[in-house]
């Protein structure tokens, strides 16, 4: 019995000498479940979002889109409206992600000589007239548009696939993204 009350003070004490007493919370768990995203993160949601909207357009004449600036519930355009949208145009023009179609995408330095010229701003909806004229200006057959709503617990991001000629929505699509603090930040400035 002795023996064994030993071997657990001697268990007890090799456990706690490592052990130090802070009185401040621990940054172990803050790395072990980390919340800050990186460019892998995106281009991962992005590829999804790309993927959802763009699975059922074979039947659509689509040659050419146009991606505007992903906007806010302001319908202003956030750094991280921008920076998906250059995300977007990157998943698009990846020719592994479609077996039958291939898309080309107006540059967005068209795009904003275009937008200007019609004195327009990114916008998530444009009216049938306004369409037209995009689609026109840019050889476009179809637009992308779309929006970043912060629903306090996460990013959500909805993107739509217009025609220009008819101004039906082809397509959407949502993928939720994580609410850090840069990604808020990136929200927040315009």
């Amino acid at each position: 019995m002795k023996l064994k009350k030993l071997l657990y003070l001697l268990i007890t004490v090799f456990l706690f000498s490592g052990c130090e007493v802070k009185m401040g919370p621990s940054s172990f768990w803050s790395k072990v479940f980390r919340t800050q995203t990186d460019s892998k993160y995106y281009m991962g949601k992005t590829e999804d979002l790309v993927q959802s909207l763009t699975e059922d357009v074979a039947e659509y004449e689509i040659n050419k889109v146009t991606v505007f600036d992903l906007v806010d519930e302001e319908n202003k355009t956030p750094i991280l409206g921008e920076y998906i949208s250059t995300r977007i145009v990157e998943a698009i023009t990846k020719k592994y992600f479609f077996r039958d179609k291939q898309f080309r995408v107006a540059q967005k330095g068209e795009v904003k000589s275009v937008l200007d010229g019609l004195k327009l701003q990114p916008s998530f909806h444009y009216n049938k007239n306004e369409l037209r004229n995009l689609g026109k200006a840019l050889n476009s057959q179809a637009v992308i548009t779309g929006r970043i709503t912060d629903l306090g617990t996460n990013l959500d991001v909805h993107l739509t696939l217009t025609d220009v000629m008819s101004g039906e929505v082809i397509a959407s699509a949502s993928e939720p993204l994580t609410r850090t603090k840069f990604a808020v930040e990136m929200l927040r400035h315009h």
